[in-house]
């Protein structure tokens, strides 16, 4: 969660904000939207995450379509993953980079017969559409930000048996990332088998025009479906070790420093940073990376708390929240190299003591 200068742009609700009142819903605001805070009773819904069924709106995400008979030739030189061995209904996740091996966006892509669907983090569809509008030079693609799309994640144990009470697919999805088309509650969407919720989980893509029926319907009328703010869901974010763009990597961060290997392809062909991205893969050493950490005593660090190590600076805390599993706080941080160990004790200023874990959280 963030505070805004008072130079800064008004936030922005999300397209279901009066579903969200109606239910009950007090606000925060992160990166630039007004999101649900929670719906009353964030232990609650915590333990719908945890034990059940939960709907978050993540409709803070964006959304970019590529089209054109090069799309997926285009887009391989583009990004970290591979792009080119896509087939219809499958998806990946990775990162651009720039022309320094920094980060400048993660991204999920999904490809579907005649596009590719991808989602970017809350405010970076427009730079990276004039980013990839100016690579393209001879190439049959056409990059468009679609209408309005509303993102729901069914998360939670009991989330497939309640996607099974609602939607008509050909199957779900099984695999990280393949989606495929469904009727939810007679109106056509996209499924998708999200892996990076923390839990088990799904996401829905609908189409603004009728997402709110959609959304109201599942929380009406299908039984065990809680809605889940934002507060319950960064418990169990953190908990479960995902870092998010934004808060703990950006623009200043080489992809190994995130620890997420999986969005990164070492076999595929060139794309832009990848010969320094390649560099610090083989070399195997980078400066900092992300880790966990378990903060002792019972008070929640605010992000960009300084950790220290014999007295030394080691790095900060990007993001943290109670963890009602362990009953203490925790933390993802941004550690030096001397310090990310797992198993070594760093210091907070403050002096509270907070011990190193690998991610994901375990």
């Amino acid at each position: 969660m963030e505070e805004t200068s008072p130079d800064a742009p008004a936030a922005t609700p999300l397209p279901l904000d009066e579903l969200h009142l109606a239910f009950g819903a007090r606000h925060t605001e992160v990166h630039g939207r007004i999101v649900p805070a929670d719906f009353g009773d964030p232990a609650a819904e915590y333990r719908a995450l945890r034990d059940g069924a939960a709907l978050l709106d993540r409709s803070w995400v964006e959304h970019l379509v590529l089209t054109g008979e090069d799309r997926q030739r285009f887009l391989h030189g583009q990004v970290t993953c591979d792009v080119k061995a896509l087939a219809p209904g499958q998806g990946t996740y990775g990162f651009f980079t720039t022309a320094k091996g920094r980060i400048e966006a993660d991204v999920v892509v999904l490809a579907t017969e005649d596009r590719l669907v991808l989602e970017l983090p809350p405010g970076l569809a427009a730079p990276i559409a004039a980013r990839l509008e100016k690579y393209v030079i001879a190439d049959r693609v056409e990059i468009a930000r679609p209408a309005t799309v509303v993102t729901l994640a069914l998360v939670g144990p009991e989330a497939e048996a309640a996607v099974n009470a609602w939607a008509t697919p050909d199957g779900l999805p099984c695999e990280a990332w393949e989606h495929r088309p469904v009727t939810a509650l007679g109106q056509p969407a996209t499924l998708l088998r999200h892996p990076r919720l923390g839990v088990a989980g799904y996401q829905l893509l609908l189409d603004g025009a009728s997402a709110e029926e959609v959304a109201k319907a599942l929380l009406e009328d299908v039984p065990g479906i809680r809605p889940v703010g934002f507060s319950a869901y960064e418990m169990l974010r953190v908990e479960a070790g995902v870092p998010r763009f934004g808060d703990d990597f950006g623009p200043d961060n080489f992809p190994q420093e995130t620890g997420i290997d999986e969005a990164v392809s070492y076999t595929k062909g060139c794309y832009l940073g990848q010969e320094v991205v390649a560099r610090l893969h083989y070399r195997g050493q980078v400066a900092r990376q992300l880790r966990g950490l378990v903060v002792a005593g019972d008070q929640v660090p605010a992000p960009g708390t300084e950790l220290s190590l014999e007295d030394r600076p080691a790095g900060a805390i990007t993001s943290a929240a109670w963890s009602p599993a362990l009953g203490r706080p925790l933390a993802l941080a941004l550690l030096q190299r001397r310090a990310f160990e797992p198993g070594t004790r760093v210091e907070l200023s403050g002096g509270v003591e907070a011990k190193v874990r690998s991610l994901p959280h375990s």
